[in-house]
């Protein structure tokens, strides 16, 4: 297969893509500056961008279906539709429940993984389990079950026992360090896995002495946490001056454009992570969906639980959020980045620093295609195209 006068979106090199069929790796590439005759067997995608496939290492659900359903068939039709909707890796997201609900949902995800590690129809690749709880401070928990939080002084039991029985499937750690016995836990875990500032009502200073101690991420910044202020700079502040990683959920509502644009600008460019934070009601209907035992409503795009109306999770995904940002007027190198090299380097799966270096030969045919105003036309996921839109 040859996809030939596709544009990396960000560039003006119009390229000609041969892919392998049979193992759906990029075997040739050539690069011109104006467009070039259609090969035969090829589809000519001129007008049209590429970036490679997104990586969403903050995700509970989509489809109707959800992580801690505790069921591996529901986190594999979550990696088939992910696939559709141009991720090419994810790591699903735990909520805080009940110790017996959590064993049964990662037992659930190692085999997932397991199952997709062996299959070669097109989906999104499980990178590891991202744990968001029970290591919460209550006050903060918002839609997670306060009940079955437990205080990090207490986690070494549930990280030994996950680790020894599904060894080096968890990957992020979701904490509140100033909760009794964070900092303790931070030193000694640090070196195994991702450790992430989250639901929590830590000061700057408590978020400097957990960065200081090893945690190397902020959940979804700016939402269950205090916020930044001019003389309490709190998490936000304390992440951009010790250049950890920072999870940005950019869907329109959890966070105001303007305050978008602070966060992928250069302060810190090498480090924000898009996430999706999606539920079970992403890419479903108006409707109640279940989230963690919670009734959540999905309206118009936006997520309702409580008395309030507060949110709950999105029901966005990341080729959404990148037409988002694009809008914003955020400059789109940095925007894809934070969608594949940057998640990528938080988990230490790759050292590159620009999205570029991932489409090159031997590496996977896994495209996203976009018009020029960064509206998603068409998934390509392991050398098959998913769908295409007329352009």
């Amino acid at each position: 297969m040859r996809l030939d006068n596709v544009r990396l979106f960000g560039s003006d090199k119009y390229l000609s893509i041969e892919v392998d069929e049979a193992t759906g790796e990029i075997i040739n590439i050539i690069s011109s500056s104006i467009p070039m005759p259609t090969t035969k067997n090829g589809t000519n995608l001129l007008g049209m961008y590429i970036t490679p496939g997104f990586v969403d290492t903050h995700i509970h659900g989509a489809f109707g279906y959800d992580v801690c359903d505790m069921d591996s068939a529901s986190i594999i039709e979550i990696s088939k539709g992910l696939a559709a909707k141009g991720v090419s890796a994810f790591c699903p997201t735990t909520m805080t429940i009940s110790l017996d609900k959590l064993y049964k949902t990662i037992d659930a995800v190692w085999n997932a993984k397991k199952s997709l590690e062996l299959d070669d129809t097109p989906h999104a690749d499980i990178l590891g389990l991202h744990l968001e709880g029970p290591f919460l401070n209550p006050s903060k928990c918002g839609v997670q079950n306060v009940e079955d939080s437990i205080l990090p002084s207490n986690a070494s039991e549930v990280i030994d026992y996950i680790e020894n029985n599904y060894p080096g499937l968890m990957k992020i750690v979701d904490i509140a360090p100033e909760m009794e016995g964070g900092i303790d836990l931070l030193s000694k875990y640090s070196d195994k896995y991702v450790f992430s500032i989250a639901h929590s009502e830590a000061d700057y200073d408590v978020s400097i002495s957990a960065f200081n101690a090893g945690a190397k991420s902020v959940t979804h910044v700016l939402n269950a946490m205090n916020p930044m202020l001019k003389r309490a700079p709190g998490i936000l502040g304390a992440a951009i001056d010790s250049d950890v990683y920072v999870e940005v959920i950019s869907d329109g509502h959890h966070i105001h454009n303007s305050y978008l644009k602070l966060l992928y600008s250069d302060v810190l460019e090498k480090s924000v992570i898009t996430v999706s934070d999606s539920m079970r009601g992403a890419g479903m209907p108006n409707g109640l969906y279940d989230l963690g035992g919670v009734e959540v409503e999905v309206r118009d795009g936006r997520t309702y639980f409580g008395k309030d109306g507060n949110l709950a999770g999105s029901v966005s995904c990341l080729t959404e959020e990148f037409a988002n940002l694009f809008n914003a007027g955020i400059n789109p190198a940095r925007i894809i980045n934070s969608m594949t090299v940057t998640p990528l380097r938080r988990l230490g799966l790759c050292d590159l620093t620009s999205y570029e270096e991932l489409i090159d030969i031997g590496s996977m045919a896994t495209f996203n295609i976009f018009d020029n105003n960064a509206k998603m036309i068409g998934a390509i996921n392991r050398g098959k195209i998913l769908w295409l839109d007329e352009v």
